[in-house]
């Protein structure tokens, strides 16, 4: 049997729990309520100084929705190879690891890291990301990452026919993709809106030339809503409220 629910869908947190913590409270959110359920689109950390309370805070919601993001599938790769590249120096996975694993657990140079001595926090956020999907299917929405698996052709980007079983090596490629470039060729699903993250809906002046600049409110239009509110530079995270059927086959 279907079900309404109020979901309650966020993005991007990006170990900012203070922020999130606030944006779901003012939302309405209250997971004690069995038809709230909230929703994160990927990228629980990285970047903000509060990983570690995500971990708890998320880990502690039972209706919950977890989608896979990009930076979630690289924190398994790293528990897989013990090794950072260039670029999570960058994007901030080196701070949290440090701030998961102490800060002698991060070798600057070679960018070996040591879970010796924390193999159940390894295993904690192991188990959280273990949970996570590459989207999650309502009535009138899915939810993903970057954007759903697509194919080129006539040199723009269609939704792959069979995006729903693809092979984890594409969904993993669509986590990167942004939304503006699959939005603007139309790469979309007919009858549904589809709610993404990944890339900040500042970008949305490409399209609607009546946002204020700079703004990083949700971006609303015919089969999408982005909703990455870029929390890094912003210090906001956006809450979508949504009721809609959930699919106990989903």
């Amino acid at each position: 049997m279907d079900e309404m629910k109020k979901f309650f869908v966020v993005s991007d947190i990006h170990g900012h729990c203070s922020i999130l913590k606030e944006a779901l409270s003012k939302a309405g959110f209250d997971k004690n309520n069995e038809e709230h359920v909230l929703i994160c689109c990927g990228d629980l950390f990285d970047r903000g100084p509060e990983n570690m309370k995500v971990l708890k805070f998320i880990d502690a919601i039972d209706n919950k929705i977890l989608i896979m993001g990009n930076h979630d599938e690289r924190f398994l790769e790293i528990f897989r190879t013990g090794k950072l590249k260039e670029h999570d120096f960058d994007n901030g996975t080196a701070g949290s690891m440090v701030e998961f694993f102490g800060k002698y657990a991060v070798d600057g140079n070679t960018g070996d890291v040591d879970f010796s001595g924390n193999t159940r926090t390894v295993d904690r956020i192991s188990d959280l990301i273990g949970e996570m999907r590459d989207y999650f299917e309502t009535e009138n929405y899915i939810f993903t990452h970057g954007w759903l698996p697509t194919v080129i052709r006539d040199g723009k980007n269609v939704i792959y026919d069979g995006w729903r079983n693809a092979a984890p090596s594409v969904w993993s490629q669509a986590r990167w993709k942004k939304w503006p470039e699959m939005y603007g060729d139309g790469a979309l699903v007919e009858g549904k809106t589809i709610v993404c993250g990944h890339y900040p809906a500042i970008f949305a002046n490409i399209f609607d030339r009546s946002r204020k600049p700079g703004s990083s409110e949700p971006f609303y239009d015919e089969g999408i809503i982005a909703i990455d509110a870029g929390t890094y530079t912003s210090g906001r995270i956006n809450v979508l409220v949504i009721e809609d059927k959930m699919y106990y086959n989903s």
